[in-house]
């Protein structure tokens, strides 16, 4: 096989100079190869290091690359079209179409193939019945239609179920009763509660989005440290694991002993004590909404140390799964609203006159719940960060 496919290269090189007398005439035209890779991807930078320098030692001139960048949002439509062409979903951080119908997916696969698929592509070029492949046509609507289709993969869930348990993450409604108390304390009017109250979830809902961008686009933007990135991937995969026992055995102990000192994964003293401060000397400075605008910013920052256990972890998933830049930004965007609903509801219940004691029972009544919900994310993000890419 090896030997007829030196052959074939042997005889289309012979066409493409106009020498063989078989072919005389026609254009056989170079194999098309369409890259799809993400902007620090490490099988995209070992491909482009080792596979097609093989590849152009043997095949160099019959052949033409074209790169498609994923996170630029034209590419995701293209190679969903050629998934749906080629009926095959499957997703890896490179992905590799040859003559615009055969799909190559992740580096082992390359590595093992591509040479051999390029070797049929040209081989098929020497049958005067071939015909030059064509890409997939796409209109808008179908673009769309496609990536909305595809959309809804395993990423929406992490992010739904992550940002739901973050936001009822102890340390973050803690962190809203106490503020709630506050203003109970100073005895504001109704007008100036509802104000305060949503300049506060605005602003933690700015400042944690804020914060995942930030980290989002560091990391993006320094290809060179794709290493680094699959190391924190792996660090942050270990680190899910104790975190998931710990919050299992929060849950067991608090239904035990239903106290604060059961329970292990807590905000820090030092970090609460920080909180409640910065709270009372910032919620009535320059008026309700900048006071609770600045008080919202500055606690959701401190608190991160706490509820930043299940936000670093999506995060570190959503570079893994490489969408588009507007997409990652919508699901994080997501997050950060489910991060703040239970906050919400929580408020719309205290301003429409639910006691602070029952929302402080309701909290502790559900702790364990909460707990092991937590306990199940930490373990699903191990598990996911830790899989191979």
């Amino acid at each position: 096989m090896i030997r007829r496919r030196h052959i074939a290269r042997i005889l289309l090189g012979a066409c493409l100079l106009g020498v063989s007398p078989c072919l005389a005439g026609s254009d056989p035209g170079k194999v098309r190869l369409d890259l799809f890779y993400s902007p620090g991807c490490a099988d995209c930078e070992r491909l482009r290091r080792e596979l097609l320098p093989e590849l152009d030692s043997v095949y160099g001139g019959l052949y033409e690359l074209a790169w498609h960048d994923l996170t630029v949002p034209e590419s995701v439509p293209l190679l969903l079209a050629y998934q749906e062409r080629g009926s095959d979903s499957s997703s890896g951080r490179v992905t590799l179409v040859v003559d615009h119908s055969a799909l190559l997916v992740g580096y082992r696969t390359l590595a093992t193939g591509l040479v051999d698929r390029v070797a049929e592509a040209l081989e098929r070029r020497l049958d005067p019945a071939w015909r030059p492949p064509q890409p997939p046509r796409l209109s808008a609507g179908q673009a769309q239609a496609l990536v909305e289709a595809r959309g809804r993969d395993l990423t929406l869930p992490v992010v739904l179920f992550g940002g739901l348990t973050d936001g009822f993450n102890p340390c973050a409604t803690a962190t809203l009763i106490f503020f709630l108390s506050v203003l109970a304390a100073a005895r504001a009017s109704a007008r100036t509660r509802l104000l305060t109250g949503s300049a506060f979830i605005a602003a933690s809902f700015l400042t944690y989005f804020g914060i995942g961008v930030g980290i989002l686009a560091a990391f993006r933007r320094i290809p060179s440290l794709e290493a680094l990135r699959r190391l924190l991937e792996i660090g942050l995969g270990l680190c899910m694991l104790p975190l998931a026992w710990l919050s299992f055995r929060d849950a067991l102990r608090f239904r035990r002993t239903p106290c604060a000192e059961a329970v292990t994964l807590q905000v820090p003293g030092r970090i609460k004590q920080a909180i409640h401060a910065f709270t009372r000397s910032r919620l009535g400075a320059h008026g309700p909404v900048l006071g609770g605008w600045v008080a919202g910013a500055g606690v959701t920052l401190l608190e991160s140390v706490c509820t930043g256990q299940g936000y670093a972890p999506v995060l570190a998933y959503l570079l893994k799964s490489d969408g588009t830049r507007l997409r990652t930004l919508a699901l994080l965007a997501l997050y950060n609203l489910l991060f703040v609903l239970p906050l919400l509801i929580l408020f719309l219940c205290f301003h429409r006159g639910l006691q602070l004691r029952s929302l402080i029972e309701g909290s502790r009544r559900h702790l364990s719940l909460v707990k092991i919900l937590l306990g199940v994310f930490f373990t699903v993000m191990a598990l996911l960060l830790l899989a191979p890419r």
